[in-house]
C-alpha cells in the first residue's frame, strides 16, 4: 500500500486539531482526507490504523459534527464513513460518537433530491457504502430508533424517478438489512412503511411507492405478521391510533399483493368475510379490490387466493346488481390483463352464466363485456362463447337484442380484421334472420350489413370474396330473410322513385290526384319501417322540405350505378345539411341506408363474376348472389351482357344453370343492351331447351321467354313446335317435356294449339307403358326405372299446364286430370293392370300426391274428399323416403303459404308405424298459425294472408281418422289397444295447441283455446258425416277422445263449463244432423232443449266416453307427459339437496316440506287446477274406492287427497269437482260431455261464426237445468291433511292411523336420498287411509 495516503491523512489530522477558520481551507483539508480514506483498504494493520489516530480523533471533534456549513458536514460524513468502514468491524468510536455520525450522516440523504447539485456524487457514494458494508447495522446497535425512523422517511421522500438504479437499491438495501436484522419491527416505522402504498397518493412518487413495495416484497417473511396485525385491525374499524385510521388497507392490500403476495395468507379469510358481508358498502369495496388484484397484468392467481377467486365469482348472483356489474368490470379486465390466464375457462362460464340473469342491465353488462373482450383478445373467447351471447338477441329486453347485434357485428369486423373470421363466419347469418324479429327488421339489419359489418380498410373486392364465403354457410331461413330484405328494399326504392315523379307533378293541372298518390306512396313506404305510424308521419313532414339538394341526393342515392364510396359521401351530405338536431334525422339515415346501392351495387357484380373466373370452386356460392340481386335489383347486372353469354358456353353444369336463373330473372333490364348478341343467345337457350339436361330446359325456357319477350310469343311458338316434333321421335324426353310444361305455364295460347297432342302422348305413350316386375327383395328407394322418371316428368307437364301464369280459373279439363292422378294414388300407375315394380308405384304416388298439393293452391274446390284423403295417406307408404320428402313438401308450402292448413293433417294419419312423426315441422305449422292469430289480436297483421287459427285443423283431422282404412268398427271392436294410436295422434296435436314450456314439455290449453276446441267439438257432435252417414258414430268416439284430451290439458277445470260458440264446419265433411230443426217453432225448441238436458243419454255419444275407458288413455305413457308424483317428488329431492350437492340436515327438510305444504294449500284456497295423479296411482285409487259406499268424489291437489262424504251440500256457482269417480252398481254408458253444458251450443246454420275465428254465441236462458249422471257437490275448506268420510266401521279400524296426524314423531333420518321417495310414498299412503 501507498504510504503517502497515511502521510496525508497524519497531516491532515495534526492540523485539524485546531481548525482553521477560514471555510474553503477547511474543506480542503477534508476533500484531501476523503479522498485518501478512499484508498484504504478494509481491517489495514495495526500501524495503519495507529497512524491514522490522529485523525480519526480529530474529524469527530463537536466543532466539524455540527458545523454550520452543509459542505463541511458532508465532507465529515464521507471521512467518518469512510473510518467506519475501514476500521470495521471494530467501532473506531464510541457509542455517543457514532450516533452523531450517523445523525451526520442521514442528514446528508436529503440532499440526494437535487441530483443535479455539485455534492450529489459524494452523497450518493455515502449512500453505496452504507448498504454495500451494511453498515447501518451498528444503528440497531445503538437502539437509534428514532433515528433509523428519519432515514426511511428522508429515503421515501427524496426518491425519484431520475435516480439511478443504483441509488433506489442502495436504499433498499440499507431499509431490508435493517428490517431483517431488527428483532421486533417498529409498529410505528411499519405503519410509516405501509402508509407509503397506494395508488391515489399525490404527495408520494411512483419511485417511493415501488421502493416500499420492493422493502416489503424482500422482508415478506418478516413483516407478514405486523402486516396482517395492521390489516386485521384496520377491518374491524379499531381506529384508535391516529396514523392506523389514516391508512387506506385496500390500497395496502393491493400493492402487497403485487410484490408479496405470500404476505396475505393471514387476511384471506378476514378479504372472504368482507366479500360476503352484508353491508352493501364493504361488499362493493371488497368486490372492486379483489378484482383489481385479479387484473394485474401479468399477475397469476396464487393457490392460497382460489378461494378469494371462487367468492369473487359467487357475486355475480349477489342480489345487488351494482355488485354483479362490478364484478363483471372486473372480470373484463382480468382476462384482459392475462387472457391465457388457468382460470379464463372459469370466467368466461361464469359470465355465460349470467346471460340469463333476471335483470336486463346485467345482461346487456355481459355481452359487452364478451364482446370487449374479443375486440381485443379474439382469442381469448371461444366461438362457441360468442353463439351463447347472439342467442341474447331473442332476449325479452329490447335494449339488450339492440345492443348484442351491434356488438356482434364489432367480433365479426374483428375477426375479418385479424384473418380469423371462418370461425365467426355465422354472425352474419344470425344478424341477416333478425329481420324476422319485429324489433329489427330490416331498419336495423340493413344498417349494420351497409355499415358496420366489414371493416373500413376493406375494398369492393374484400367484402366480395367475404360475401362469397358466407352464401356458401346461409341455410335457407338466411337466404329467405336475406331475400325478404332485398325485396322489401326494392318495394321502397320503386316507391320512392314513384314520389320523386310525383313530387314534380304537384304544380300541374293534376295537383290534387297527385297529392292522393303522394300519400298512397308514403304509406307503402312506410311499411318499409319497423315503426310505420311514426315513419308515415316523418313522410308527411319530409314532404314539406323545400331544400332541393336534399331530392337531389336522394335521386342520387336510387341510381344504381352509384358507388358505395359515392353513396357513403352522398349519405353524409344528406345529414349534414338535415343536421343532428334536425326531427327529421333519424327517418333520413334510415332512408338514405335503404334507398341506396352501398348493400351491394354494379361494382359487386363485376367482382363476383372475376371471382367465379379465377375461384371455380365458388361458383355455386358466386351463382346465389347473383340469382339473388338479379330477382330484387336486376339494374345491378346490366353492362354484363357479353359476360353472360360467355358464361353460358362453359361445360360446368353449375354456372350454366346460375346463367340460366340470372337470365330468366333480369332478362327483361338487359334485353335492350344484348345488341348483337341477342341471336346467338336465343339459339343458345333453344338448343339447351331440346338437347340440354331437365334441370337446365326449365330455367332455359324462362330466359327466353324474358330476353325475347313479345306478345304473340314468336319465340316460343317456334321452340314449341320444334318440342312437339321430339316428341314423336322420342328424343331427349326428361328436357322436351320440362320445356313443354314451362311453356304451358309461361304462355298457355301457344300450349293449347297442340295439347290434345301432348297429353295422349304422355297417357298412352308414357304413362302407359309397363315395365317388367323386378327381385322385390333388392328393391330399394334409389332403385327407380328410367320409365318411372319418365313417367314423373310427364305426370309434371300434365299439372303445370293447369297452373298458367294467368287465368288458371279459364282451364277446362281438371277433373280428367284429378281422376287420373286419383287411380295413380291408388294403384301406383294409371290403370291397375299396368306392371311395374313396387319402387316405382311409390314414387309415382309420391309425384301424384305433390302435384294433388300444387293443383290445390288453384283447384282445391275441385280436389274430391277421396283423393284430399288418398294425398294425406301418402305418408304411410312403406318407404320412409317417402314420408319424409312428402311432409318436408307439405311443410314447405304451408310455410310459403301456398297450401291449405288442412294439409297438416298428413303429420297424423300415419297409424301404422310406431316412430313418431316429424314433430319439429308440424310444430312450425301450429307456430305460425299461433303467431298469425296473436298479430291479429294485436292487430299487427298486414292483411296480406288470411289468418287460420290452430284449431281449424281439427275437424280436418277427425274426419281424416273416421274415415282412415284402419280406424276400428266402434261397434264391434272393443279392445282399447287397437284405438291408442288414435288417442295418441290426437294428444300430440292437442298437446301442440298448448303453450308448452322452454323445455319443451307440454302446456296446458288456456281458456280460449279449450272453448274453441270444445266448440268445434260439440259442433261436430251436432252434425253428421255429409259423404256417409254410417261414418257419423266414428265421428263422435273420436270427438270422446279429444274431449277427455282436453280435460287433461286443460288449464282449469271450471274453463270446460264456460258457454260454447256455434262453428261452421267444412261443408263437403258435415252436414247439420236435422234440418227439420229450422222450421221448429220457438216453443218445440226450448221442449227440445229441455229433453236434451234431462235425458240420460246425450246425442251421439260412445263408448269410448266411459269414465273407465278414459282412465284406461290416461295411464298411457305418452312422451313429455310426465307424471305428477314423480314431479313432486323431483322437486322434493331437490328440496333435500343443497346446491353443492351436500346433504341437507333433517331440520331443513322439514322447514322445506312444510313450506312446500303450506304452498300447496294456498293454491288449494285459491282455486289452482290441481296437480293431476299418476296413471296407475290413480287406477289404483278407483279399485280401492270399490270398496268404501259413501265416498262420492275424490278431489286431488298437490298430493293430498281430500274426500267428501255423502252430505248434502249447497253448491256454489260455477265450482267444478277435478276428479270425479262414482261407484258403479253396473256398466253405464256415461259421456264425457256430461260435464259440460252442451245446451249452450246453439242449433244454428252455417251463418254463424268461422271456424277460422270462432266466437262465442252466449246462451242467455236463465231456466236452463242443470244434468247429468254426475252430482256435483260443493266443495268444502279444507286445510292441512285430511282423512278420508268413511262408515263408523272403517272409521274405528283406522284410528291409529288417524291419530299421527299433526303429531310429533321422533324419528331417526338416514342420509340417503333413495329413501326419501319411499318415505314421501308412505306419507301418501298415510294421508290416503
Amino acid at each position: 500500500m501507498s504510504q503517502k495516503p497515511l502521510i496525508l491523512l497524519q497531516d491532515v489530522g495534526s492540523k485539524l486539531h485546531n481548525p482553521p477558520p477560514n471555510k474553503d481551507a477547511l474543506i480542503r483539508l477534508l476533500k484531501q482526507a476523503a479522498s485518501s480514506l478512499s484508498e484504504l483498504e478494509q481491517s489495514p494493520p495495526k500501524e495503519v490504523l495507529k497512524s491514522m489516530q490522529p485523525f480519526i480523533n480529530a474529524i469527530v471533534k463537536p466543532e466539524l459534527l455540527k458545523h454550520h456549513d452543509k459542505e463541511v458536514k458532508l465532507l465529515v460524513a464521507a471521512c467518518t464513513c469512510e473510518i467506519t468502514r475501514v476500521t470495521a468491524p471494530e467501532a473506531p468510536y464510541g457509542d455517543d460518537a457514532l450516533k452523531d455520525i450517523f445523525h451526520l450522516i442521514v442528514s446528508t440523504f436529503s440532499g440526494l433530491r437535487d441530483t443535479k447539485g455539485p455534492s450529489y456524487r459524494r452523497r450518493v457514494t455515502i449512500l453505496e457504502m452504507l448498504a454495500k458494508y451494511r453498515l447501518c447495522i451498528v444503528m440497531l446497535d445503538l437502539e437509534c430508533d428514532d433515528l433509523i425512523n428519519e432515514m426511511f422517511t428522508t429515503f421515501f421522500a427524496v426518491a425519484s424517478d431520475v435516480h439511478s438504479d443504483s441509488v433506489i437499491t442502495s436504499m433498499k438495501t440499507i431499509m431490508a438489512v435493517l428490517l431483517e436484522e431488527s428483532e421486533d419491527i417498529n409498529q410505528d416505522l411499519l405503519l410509516f412503511i405501509l402508509s407509503i402504498l397506494g395508488r391515489d397518493k399525490k404527495a408520494i412518487t411512483t419511485a417511493a411507492r415501488k421502493l416500499a413495495m420492493s422493502v416489503i416484497g424482500q422482508c415478506a417473511a418478516k413483516l407478514e405478521p405486523g402486516i396482517k396485525h395492521v390489516i386485521v385491525k384496520s377491518m374491524s374499524g379499531d381506529a384508535a391510533s391516529s396514523s392506523l385510521s389514516q391508512i387506506n388497507y385496500h390500497e395496502i392490500i393491493y400493492d402487497i399483493y403485487r410484490c408479496a403476495p405470500q404476505a396475505l395468507a393471514g387476511i384471506i379469510p378476514y378479504l372472504s368475510g368482507e366479500l360476503l358481508t352484508d353491508k352493501l358498502d364493504v361488499r362493493l369495496k371488497a368486490v372492486k379490490l379483489v378484482g383489481d388484484l385479479f387484473s394485474i397484468p401479468g399477475c397469476s392467481i396464487p393457490d392460497t387466493f382460489h378461494p378469494i377467486f371462487l367468492d369473487f365469482l359467487k357475486r355475480l348472483t349477489d342480489r345487488v346488481v351494482e355488485v354483479r356489474i362490478s364484478v363483471l368490470e372486473h372480470i373484463k379486465l382480468c382476462m384482459l390483463s392475462n387472457p391465457s390466464r388457468s382460470e379464463s375457462p372459469q370466467l368466461t362460464a361464469a359470465l355465460c352464466d349470467r346471460l340469463l340473469d333476471y335483470d336486463v342491465n346485467i345482461r346487456q353488462k355481459v355481452v359487452s363485456v364478451v364482446s370487449g373482450i374479443a375486440c381485443r383478445e379474439l382469442s381469448s373467447i371461444s366461438p362457441n362463447t360468442i353463439k351463447l351471447v347472439a342467442d341474447r338477441l331473442c332476449d325479452k329486453s329490447l335494449l339488450v337484442k339492440k345492443y348484442t347485434i351491434e356488438r356482434l357485428s364489432d367480433i365479426y369486423r374483428t375477426s375479418c380484421t385479424k384473418h380469423m373470421s371462418d370461425s365467426y363466419i355465422w354472425i352474419p347469418g344470425r344478424i341477416i334472420r333478425c329481420f324476422y324479429d319485429k324489433d329489427f327488421r330490416s331498419d336495423t339489419v340493413e344498417y349494420i350489413l351497409s355499415t358496420s359489418l366489414f371493416p373500413s380498410e376493406f375494398s369492393v373486392k374484400d367484402k366480395v370474396r367475404t360475401w362469397v364465403r358466407l352464401f356458401s354457410k346461409f341455410d335457407k331461413v338466411e337466404i329467405k330473410a336475406l331475400e325478404k330484405l332485398l325485396e322489401q328494399k326494392q318495394r321502397l326504392q320503386l316507391e320512392l322513385q314513384k314520389y320523386l315523379s310525383l313530387r314534380k307533378m304537384l304544380k300541374g293541372s293534376d295537383a290534387s290526384e297527385a297529392k292522393k298518390k303522394v300519400m298512397i306512396c308514403f304509406r307503402f313506404m312506410s311499411h318499409c319501417f319497423t315503426d310505420p305510424t311514426k315513419a308515415e308521419s316523418d313522410f308527411l313532414l319530409l314532404h314539406q322540405l323545400k331544400d332541393a339538394n336534399v331530392w337531389k341526393i336522394l335521386t342520387t342515392l336510387l341510381d344504381p350505378t352509384t358507388s358505395s364510396l359515392q353513396s357513403f359521401k352522398a349519405r353524409d351530405e344528406l345529414l349534414k345539411i338535415v343536421g343532428q338536431k334536425h326531427p327529421l334525422y333519424g327517418v333520413l339515415s334510415i332512408l338514405s341506408i335503404k334507398c341506396s346501392y352501398i348493400l351491394f351495387n354494379k361494382d359487386y357484380v363485376k367482382d363476383i363474376l372475376l371471382e367465379m373466373e379465377l375461384n371455380r370452386s365458388s361458383s355455386q356460392s358466386c351463382m346465389n348472389i347473383l340469382v339473388t340481386l338479379a330477382s330484387f335489383s336486376p339494374l345491378l347486372l346490366s353492362g354484363t351482357e357479353k359476360d353472360l353469354v360467355h358464361l353460358l358456353e362453359d361445360d360446368n353444369e353449375v354456372i350454366k344453370e346460375g346463367v340460366l336463373h340470372l337470365l330468366a330473372k333480369a332478362g327483361g333490364v338487359i334485353r335492350k343492351q344484348l345488341g348483337e348478341s341477342s341471336s346467338k343467345l336465343d339459339i343458345l337457350l333453344e338448343k339447351i331447351c331440346l338437347e340440354g339436361s331437365w334441370r337446365l330446359a326449365k330455367y332455359a325456357v324462362l330466359a327466353l321467354a324474358a330476353i325475347t319477350k313479345d306478345d304473340e310469343f314468336k319465340s316460343l311458338s317456334v321452340l314449341y313446335k320444334k318440342l312437339v316434333d321430339m316428341i314423336e321421335k322420342k328424343i331427349h324426353l326428361p328436357s322436351v317435356l320440362q320445356s313443354l310444361g314451362c311453356i304451358a305455364q309461361i304462355a298457355m295460347p301457344v300450349f293449347e294449339t297442340q295439347e290434345t297432342k301432348i297429353q295422349n302422348f304422355i297417357k298412352k305413350d308414357i304413362l302407359g307403358c309397363s315395365e317388367k316386375a323386378r327381385d322385390k327383395t333388392k328393391e330399394s328407394w334409389d332403385d327407380r326405372t328410367e320409365l318411372c322418371s319418365l313417367k314423373i316428368f310427364g305426370i309434371k307437364t300434365l299439372v303445370k299446364s293447369y297452373l298458367p301464369m294467368k287465368d288458371a280459373h279459364l282451364r277446362v279439363g281438371i277433373n280428367e286430370l284429378i281422376k287420373d292422378l286419383n287411380s295413380i294414388l291408388s294403384f301406383g300407375e294409371i290403370s291397375k293392370d299396368i306392371k311395374s315394380s313396387h319402387v316405382d308405384k311409390a314414387h309415382l304416388k309420391l309425384a301424384s300426391a305433390k302435384a294433388i298439393l300444387r293443383l290445390s293452391r288453384h283447384w282445391d274446390n275441385k280436389i274430391p274428399v277421396d283423393v284430399f284423403y288418398l294425398t294425406l295417406r301418402t305418408s304411410e307408404f312403406g318407404f320412409p323416403e317417402a314420408k319424409r320428402l312428402f311432409l318436408n313438401k307439405v311443410h314447405q308450402y304451408i310455410k310459403g303459404q301456398c297450401l291449405d292448413y288442412k294439409y297438416a293433417c298428413a303429420f297424423l294419419l300415419d297409424l301404422k308405424s310406431h316412430q313418431s312423426v316429424q314433430k319439429e315441422k308440424l310444430d312450425d305449422i301450429i307456430q305460425m298459425c299461433q303467431q298469425g292469430k296473436a298479430r291479429q289480436v294485436s292487430g299487427q297483421s298486414d292483411g296480406k294472408f288470411s289468418v287460420v287459427h290452430p284449431e281449424y285443423i281439427l275437424p280436418y283431422l277427425i274426419h281424416a281418422l273416421a274415415h282412415h282404412p284402419l280406424f276400428p268398427n266402434i261397434d264391434e271392436c272393443k279392445e282399447l289397444k287397437a284405438y291408442e294410436p288414435i288417442y295418441r295422434k290426437l294428444y300430440l296435436f292437442l298437446s301442440m295447441l298448448a303453450h308448452g314450456d322452454e323445455n319443451g314439455k307440454p302446456g296446458t290449453l288456456k281458456k280460449d283455446e279449450a272453448i274453441s276446441v270444445l266448440s268445434i267439438l260439440g259442433s261436430i257432435r251436432k252434425s253428421e258425416d255429409a259423404i256417409d252417414t254410417n261414418m257419423s258414430k266414428n265421428l263422435y268416439a273420436i270427438c270422446d277422445l279429444c274431449f277427455s284430451i282436453t280435460k287433461r290439458l286443460a288449464l282449469k277445470q271450471e274453463d270446460l263449463e264456460e258457454p260454447l260458440a256455434h262453428v261452421s264446419l267444412p261443408h263437403g265433411l258435415y252436414v247439420s244432423h236435422d234440418k227439420k230443426e229450422e222450421n221448429e217453432t220457438e216453443k218445440d225448441k226450448k221442449e227440445t232443449e229441455r229433453d236434451k238436458k234431462e235425458g240420460m243419454k246425450t246425442e251421439g255419444q260412445t263408448w269410448l266416453g266411459e269414465a273407465s275407458v278414459v282412465a284406461h288413455f290416461e295411464s298411457l305413457s305418452i312422451e313429455a307427459n310426465e307424471s305428477a308424483d314423480s314431479i313432486i317428488i323431483d322437486d322434493l329431492m331437490k328440496d333435500i339437496e343443497d346446491t353443492d350437492g351436500n346433504e341437507v340436515p333433517l331440520g331443513k327438510i322439514l322447514e322445506r316440506l312444510k313450506a312446500r305444504g303450506a304452498r300447496d294449500r294456498k293454491l288449494v284456497k285459491k282455486g289452482s287446477s290441481p296437480v293431476p295423479v299418476q296413471p296407475a296411482v290413480q287406477s289404483n285409487i278407483n279399485k280401492d274406492n270399490n270398496n268404501i259406499n259413501n265416498v262420492d268424489t275424490i278431489v286431488v291437489s298437490n298430493g293430498h287427497d281430500t274426500t267428501k262424504s255423502d252430505e248434502k251440500h249447497k253448491r256454489k256457482p260455477n265450482q267444478t269437482i277435478s276428479v270425479s269417480m262414482v261407484k258403479r252398481q253396473k256398466p253405464k254408458v256415461l259421456s264425457v260431455f256430461d260435464d259440460i253444458k252442451m245446451s249452450d251450443l246453439e242449433d244454428g246454420n252455417n251463418d254463424g261464426s268461422d271456424l277460422k275465428n270462432p266466437k262465442k254465441d252466449i246462451n242467455t236462458d236463465d231456466n236452463i237445468k242443470k244434468s247429468g249422471p254426475v252430482r256435483k257437490r260443493k266443495r268444502t275448506r279444507v286445510a292441512g291433511l285430511l282423512k278420508c268420510t268413511v262408515t263408523e266401521a272403517e272409521s274405528q279400524k283406522s284410528q291409529h292411523t288417524t291419530d299421527l296426524i299433526g303429531k310429533r314423531i321422533k324419528i331417526w333420518w338416514p342420509k340417503d336420498k333413495e329413501l326419501v321417495s319411499f318415505l314421501y310414498l308412505v306419507r301418501m299412503i298415510i294421508v290416503k287411509y
